[in-house]
């Protein structure tokens, strides 16, 4: 009999612990910041199907755009989407707002590359290609090949130097916190971008 009392006593409260557990892991996945957390990580895995599972609107369309712009030109996409991917995140503060607690508010700052100011460079540079093939008296297929090399050694060239503090806002509805769209909000669209 203390054999099965102690058996029992052991297993009930393994139990309890299990479901404690999964009560706080639960709670943890559907906390703001940790809705923002995963998001974030599937961009940089650029995992849109999972991305769009923490976002409020339709992610459908940026593989779409991936692709419009491998068809254009594969090493420019591989290129860019590699480096908007390869970002780095702090979580700093979750602030639920006290007027409706199914609104939270999550400051997060972002570390990027500034592809933004490497096309700059690169417009430049395309028209100065452009131009000197031209009077070269280089066909159009060269042209766009070597626009091409001259705008992935752009992208390559940019810097992870673009810093900044966003807000990233969210909405509870049935129990699940989902981002709101990103286009109301321009300096999380920004810096995920790279400042394009």
């Amino acid at each position: 009999f203390m054999k099965r009392s102690f058996i029992s006593i052991v297993f009930l409260s393994l139990l309890i612990m299990l479901f404690v557990s999964c009560t706080q892991n639960q709670s943890q996945v559907d906390s703001p910041d940790t809705v923002v957390s995963h998001f974030l990580k599937a961009l940089q895995q650029q995992n849109y199907a999972s991305a769009k599972t923490y976002y409020a609107e339709n992610l459908d369309n940026m593989a779409n755009f991936r692709n419009q712009i491998e068809e254009i030109s594969p090493s420019v996409a591989n290129k860019l989407f590699s480096k908007m991917a390869d970002f780095s995140y702090t979580v700093n503060e979750v602030t639920i707002n006290p007027d409706d607690p199914n609104k939270a508010n999550v400051a997060v700052t972002i570390k990027a590359y500034d592809l933004g100011k490497a096309f700059e460079s690169t417009v430049l540079d395309y028209i100065k290609t452009d131009i000197t093939m031209t009077f070269d008296g280089a066909t159009s297929d060269d042209v766009i090949k070597k626009v091409e090399e001259v705008i992935v050694k752009d992208i390559e060239s940019s810097e992870q130097t673009f810093v900044r503090d966003v807000t990233v806002s969210l909405t509870k509805e049935n129990d699940t916190w989902k981002l709101d769209k990103i286009s109301d909000n321009p300096d999380l669209l920004n810096v995920l971008s790279g400042n394009i």
